[in-house]
């Protein structure tokens, strides 16, 4: 494998971060509004990926009450705007973040973040947890953009970064990750202490269990 990578992309939640306990709060939060019964920590990994209405939608099924579409915007409002405000209360790093990004940082490897998370959100989480410096690009949410799996995101990233596709590692912990990356020819790298899963029919390049064991590639 290529070992002269320039440009390393990552996810945000379930990779560089475990953001559950806050996006739970956050959930719950909006079905306490409903008058509905909280859901446990305990299914927490059932319920996080995909942004606010899949967790919405995954929360009403997990709790089997039918969700009507005409109040799903309204519950979107009520999560992001709770979320906002409490989006770093329990959220903490994953083990060794620093030191890769550290690591990273020292080689010249160019480093951004692709997120489905909003755009603002993304920005606040990463100045709150004293993370801004290490990153050239994060790119979130945006309406000119179609989320992930689409490549609209990622293609992004390695444009306004100046890199080759074949230069580059996009590291998740979701198919969402590696689908857009092998759709541009992407190194994907698969983090197995996320809260994603993987589909038998979709294989990342590689899987890693440490994200210290990046540093091999540079």
């Amino acid at each position: 494998m290529n070992k002269k990578f320039k440009c390393v992309v990552f996810d945000l939640d379930g990779t560089l971060i475990d953001s559950g306990p806050d996006l739970l709060d956050s959930l719950n939060f909006v079905l306490k509004k409903k008058k509905l019964k909280t859901i446990d920590k305990k299914v927490l990994g059932n319920l996080v990926g995909g942004g606010a209405e899949a967790m919405i939608r995954r929360g009403y099924n997990f709790l089997k009450v039918k969700l009507e579409n005409k109040i799903i915007p309204e519950l979107i409002d009520i999560f992001l705007k709770y979320y906002e405000l409490n989006c770093t209360n329990k959220s903490q790093l994953y083990p060794n973040i620093k030191e890769i990004l550290s690591f990273l940082k020292k080689k010249q490897v160019k480093i951004c973040i692709c997120t489905n998370k909003k755009q603002f959100l993304a920005d606040k989480i990463i100045q709150n947890l004293d993370l801004s410096d290490y990153f050239d690009l994060i790119i979130g949410s945006q309406k000119s953009l179609k989320l992930k799996p689409h490549t609209d995101m990622l293609k992004k990233c390695i444009e306004n970064l100046g890199v080759k596709f074949s230069e580059t590692v996009f590291v998740g912990d979701s198919v969402n990750d590696v689908i857009p990356a092998k759709e541009l020819g992407i190194i994907s790298a698969f983090v197995t202490y996320g809260y994603g899963k993987l589909e038998n029919s979709i294989e990342p390049d590689i899987k890693i269990s440490n994200i210290l064991k990046l540093k091999k590639f540079f």
